[in-house]
């Protein structure tokens, strides 16, 4: 019915412009049905579109999120890198002013428990490295190579506590021997009597003793003297100086080989 009057009114329109005078009052009434029916389709164009957008924003956040992990992993590696260099750096310094001749090493392994500390290098005998021979970080005496393959080394760092290392006292010329505790924060200055002229901030460097390290190296530094009563020596604590542990890479010298035949 609907529809029958519908084409009726459009041919009476066209035929007859029957609703020409009423046009401008069907229009105003027409327009808000307009509008409401056309408002769903609006709102879902609306909904689409801002629903496009919020995913391209996730998207860009997504993106703009990888790239910032990506950039922060290269800054990491830059710092890494920038610090590899200074420590690179400082071993060649230190290098250059030992006297004897020095072989240079990487650190490519670990061996440290409650009973034992040693570190693996990349030299072995192929490249000259020998038991008994002295090893050295940029800040400090390290250890000693005590066992040898063709290329690797086992390197027994001198916070073991079966590490004994001959030491000076700089200041004075005091002589003592320096022992590992197995804490590789401090070791222990052996027999000091209590009348001997010693105290916080001074440097133990090798003596040359024993043959075991050439003389003059830095080793540690005394961090407490205690005096006890009824205890015949005085109780030196002593902080390595080399970086026990955390070294990358390291410096044999040779000379110890030609002073031990």
């Amino acid at each position: 019915m609907l529809v029958l009057l519908s084409v009726a009114m459009i041919v009476g329109e066209l035929q007859y412009k029957l609703f020409s005078p009423v046009r401008p009052y069907l229009s105003w009434l027409v327009t808000p049905i307009q509008v409401v029916v056309g408002a769903p389709q609006k709102m879902i164009s609306w909904a689409e579109m801002h629903l496009d957008s919020r995913e391209d924003l996730v998207s860009q956040n997504q993106s703009l999120n990888q790239e910032l992990l990506m950039l922060r992993g290269q800054l990491q590696r830059f710092d890494a890198l920038k610090a590899e260099n200074v420590r690179l750096r400082e071993l060649l310094d230190a290098s250059q002013r030992v006297d004897e001749k020095v072989v240079m090493g990487e650190v490519i392994g670990f061996d440290q428990n409650a009973y034992s500390h040693k570190i693996l290098i990349d030299k072995g005998f192929s490249n000259g490295a020998y038991v008994g021979q002295p090893v050295l970080d940029a800040t400090g005496v390290l250890g000693q190579v005590v066992e040898t393959s063709a290329y690797t080394s086992r390197v027994l760092l001198i916070a073991d506590a079966s590490h004994f290392v001959p030491v000076q006292l700089a200041r004075t010329g005091f002589r003592s021997v320096l022992r590992g505790t197995g804490d590789m924060k401090r070791m222990e200055l052996m027999s000091v009597p209590h009348t001997a002229d010693i105290k916080k901030g001074d440097i133990l460097t090798t003596s040359g003793l024993a043959n075991r390290f050439p003389v003059g190296y830095p080793v540690g530094i005394v961090r407490t003297v205690t005096h006890v009563s009824g205890k015949p020596y005085a109780d030196v604590e002593v902080v390595p100086l080399a970086q026990l542990g955390r070294s990358r890479h390291v410096m044999l010298i040779e000379r110890a080989l030609e002073d031990s035949q």
